[in-house]
């Protein structure tokens, strides 16, 4: 176990999760990168020589950025001096190995440069590669701290258990313990799904539909229901279409026919042209309306327990109904948890802290994956060492 570990002057191989939201290019603090930074904090602390590994963005896509910036930010954080390496294996990172002293932290550059690192082998395939190989060499233990990725097969997250000594991380451990809590007592729960993605959502429906009493839909998945309930939603329509966003129509009409009494779709819109009940939608939708807002804050604060995935609009612009639904759940004496990048992120933009909630999970993909009960590489790989 990590936590009984001696780590004093241990050369320590941390793979985090700093993909942040940009502004005007540069990366901004989240709750995500508060928790991930506190481990890099105590391994300091502990007198580890630690080496993050990290990446921002994808290839090919606006934010695919390097990590330069990213150092200055976790500088300014912690008070820590914070070193940085643009290699990932050879003559440098060594060298800069070598001159650590205890309690010192290197950033290595996004690790998504390498090619190597966006496949989606099997841990086997990806602990022959070339850096997991030469960088394995250079320190002593491998801590997988970044949950939010966990569900990814990537070289960074399931080859370096291959070869080191390898320890889940605190705030993977925090998320799994929690995570494997709402599973075992999320018993006549209520579960509240918006967001962008539909097809992100079939899983966790289908592994809870039976055991809830409530499934209510918001965003896209929300205006999906109506759709296949047969409301015209003219050019929001349109727009989910021509984005793909109606991938998981069949699946999610399928749900609604066997569960109709379970799966609430919104009774109102907000639109440019104000609120408007849905079969009168003539204008862009941008989020729940007043009475499905009213409507699900109702049954959210009634429930013995709550978890919501995704905003229920275009929040940016239009919080209303989010930031409503997010009221209701504070005032929910149960099990009340939070999960996703973009629902995490609005605790502190509401005004809430996490202490208002049982649990405020920064992932995404990995937090739908896990409640969907479906197992994750990046922790069958930390298993598989374990029980070497």
């Amino acid at each position: 176990m990590l936590d009984s570990a001696d780590l004093s002057g241990k050369k320590v191989l941390l793979r985090t999760d700093l993909n942040l939201p940009l502004r005007n290019g540069r990366p901004q603090k989240s709750l995500r990168f508060e928790k991930y930074v506190q481990t890099i904090e105590a391994l300091s602390e502990q007198n580890a020589k630690t080496v993050v590994i990290s990446h921002q963005g994808r290839p090919g896509r606006e934010d695919f950025k390097s990590l330069k910036d990213h150092r200055k930010l976790i500088e300014d954080y912690t008070g820590l001096e914070i070193g940085f390496s643009q290699s990932f294996m050879g003559e440098e990172l060594g060298e800069k190995l070598k001159e650590m002293d205890e309690g010192d932290v290197i950033l290595l550059e996004n690790i998504r440069l390498l090619a190597e690192e966006m496949k989606n082998y099997s841990p086997k395939k990806h602990g022959k590669d070339l850096y997991v190989r030469e960088m394995a060499e250079k320190f002593d233990l491998y801590i997988n701290d970044a949950f939010s990725v966990a569900h990814r097969s990537q070289a960074s997250i399931v080859g370096f258990p291959q070869h080191l000594e390898s320890f889940m991380g605190p705030v993977m451990k925090e998320e799994v313990n929690n995570c494997s809590k709402i599973m075992n007592e999320f018993d006549n729960g209520v579960l509240v799904l918006g967001g962008e993605k539909p097809s992100d959502l079939v899983g966790i429906i289908k592994s809870n539909i039976e055991s809830v009493d409530k499934v209510l839909l918001g965003g896209i998945p929300g205006e999906l229901g109506l759709m296949i309930k047969g409301y015209s939603l003219g050019e929001k329509e349109r727009w989910i279409r021509e984005r793909d966003l109606d991938s998981a129509e069949e699946e999610f009409r399928e749900l609604l026919e066997k569960w109709p009494g379970k799966i609430e779709t919104p009774v109102d819109l907000s639109t440019g042209k104000g609120n408007c009940m849905v079969e009168n939608v003539e204008d862009m939708t941008w989020d729940i309306g007043e009475e499905t807002a009213e409507k699900y804050a109702d049954m959210i604060r009634e429930a013995d327990s709550v978890l919501m995935k995704g905003p229920m609009g275009a929040f940016e612009q239009h919080p209303r109904g989010t930031e409503q639904i997010i009221e209701a759940i504070s005032q929910n004496e149960g099990l009340t948890v939070l999960g996703g990048g973009h629902t995490s992120s609005l605790i502190k933009e509401f005004g809430y802290k996490t202490q208002d909630f049982s649990h405020v999970s920064i992932a995404g993909g990995a937090f739908v994956k896990y409640l969907s009960g479906e197992k994750l590489p990046g922790l069958e790989a930390l298993k598989k060492e374990s029980s070497r």
